[in-house]
């Protein structure tokens, strides 16, 4: 018969003592001496007397193996009895929560200053802290278990005030603080509790603005390379946002510099990686030169533009397939220009990849629209040789593609 655990209890000024609700493991060890701590499992639960007998069971195996490292963490309370004995039993050879009961604040700051994250991330990690501090969510005598409590506060606030983006970079902080410091896994109690708190899902989305038609790319093009003080103002942005508006490339297409020239078509080769359809040949209308390129700074320059406007980067790209769809462009083509999967059984089966032919007549439907824009009549053909970004922009602005 196993041995009835007696549970763990406190003196009340005046009074008895009385049982606090969990029970006492009190054990001598030769290795480390006496262990007396809490259990952790309470009299109401299933199996509690069977618990006891297998966390005694795991000291003195550990006892007579001499693992002093380990009798140590749970001597000083650097692991919960529980959390050691669920170690144990997956044979894993460290336990999950050594530095549980450690100061939150001194082991984040000895994170950070021998972290290999980037200098701009560290003094961003360091202002989150800081307004946690603020906002009474982290105190001094904060410890590192007391971590998903943190976030789960956090999300309440952010939650009210739609701050989305500032919590999911909160809730990565610590992920990256437990696992990549501390050497937390999913056996930690400390991480799984903190990945079941859930994030905050983004209601609402960016509304689409694209360009109407060629009118509205001028006068934005010929705004955007005088104005801000943002990036190298050397920088040509504006053959940047014609040449994303004609290829429909997606943003991270355009800074890598995924593009070439396809030899057996003549047109423009995108390798694009987001998913297996964004590989694709789509009409060479204009040509830029593939170089690493950011973003960031034709961005900065649309959110600060003089009168103000509503079109940001990834305007371009929806841009594109408006202009396909108003030039008569079929769906499945302009699709595949955009490197779009099939969303149906009718689109998988009216997919596949358009031939050159196909390619020079899409070209020119495009080419004709926006020379009707300009209320100006389409040529029979458009000639292959491809203009210089100047050439083109010039001819386009002035409506006159006969030359292009």
């Amino acid at each position: 018969m196993n041995e009835i655990p007696r549970l763990r209890a406190k003196r009340r000024d005046g009074a008895e003592w009385t049982p606090v609700g969990s029970y006492l493991v009190d054990m001598r060890t030769q290795s480390v001496g006496r262990i007396a701590k809490a259990s952790g499992v309470f009299p109401n639960m299933r199996n509690a007397a069977e618990l006891i007998q297998q966390i005694k069971l795991m000291i003195r195996e550990l006892d007579v193996n001499r693992e002093l490292v380990k009798l140590t963490q749970i001597k000083q309370g650097k692991v919960r009895l529980l959390d050691a004995l669920a170690a144990w039993k997956a044979g894993r050879l460290t336990f999950a929560e050594s530095y549980a009961g450690e100061s939150l604040l001194p082991t984040f700051e000895k994170w950070l200053d021998t972290t290999s994250v980037s200098p701009i991330t560290i003094k961003q990690y360091r202002n989150y802290m800081s307004r946690l501090m603020r906002l009474g969510m982290v105190q001094p005598s904060s410890k590192i278990r007391d971590v998903p409590d943190v976030l789960r506060a956090v999300r309440v606030v952010m939650a009210k005030e739609h701050k989305a983006v500032y919590y999911g970079n909160v809730r990565q902080m610590f992920m990256s603080f437990l696992v990549n410091h501390l050497g937390y896994d999913d056996d930690s109690h400390v991480l799984r509790d903190l990945r079941r708190v859930p994030v905050i899902k983004v209601r609402k989305r960016r509304e689409h603005h694209p360009l109407r038609g060629p009118q509205d790319l001028i006068e934005l093009g010929s705004r955007i390379n005088t104005t801000g003080r943002w990036g190298n103002r050397s920088v040509d942005y504006q053959s940047w946002i014609y040449f994303m508006t004609l290829t429909g490339m997606r943003p991270t297409e355009f800074e890598r510099g995924l593009w070439e020239r396809d030899e057996e078509t003549g047109h423009l080769r995108i390798k694009g990686t987001k998913t297996r359809n964004a590989v694709r040949v789509i009409p060479l209308i204009l040509w830029l030169e593939p170089e690493r390129r950011t973003l960031g700074n034709l961005q900065m320059r649309l959110v600060n533009l003089q009168p103000a406007t509503v079109v940001r980067c990834r305007d371009f790209r929806r841009t594109s397939a408006v202009w396909y769809e108003q030039a008569g462009v079929p769906r499945s083509r302009y699709s595949y220009y955009l490197g779009h999967g099939p969303k149906d059984m009718t689109a998988l089966y009216e997919r596949r990849t358009p031939t050159k032919a196909e390619m020079d007549a899409d070209r020119q439907a495009l080419l004709t629209w926006i020379k009707q824009q300009h209320e100006r009549v389409a040529p029979a053909s458009v000639p292959v040789v491809v203009p210089t970004p100047a050439e083109f922009i010039s001819s386009f602005e002035q409506g006159d593609m006969a030359g292009v």
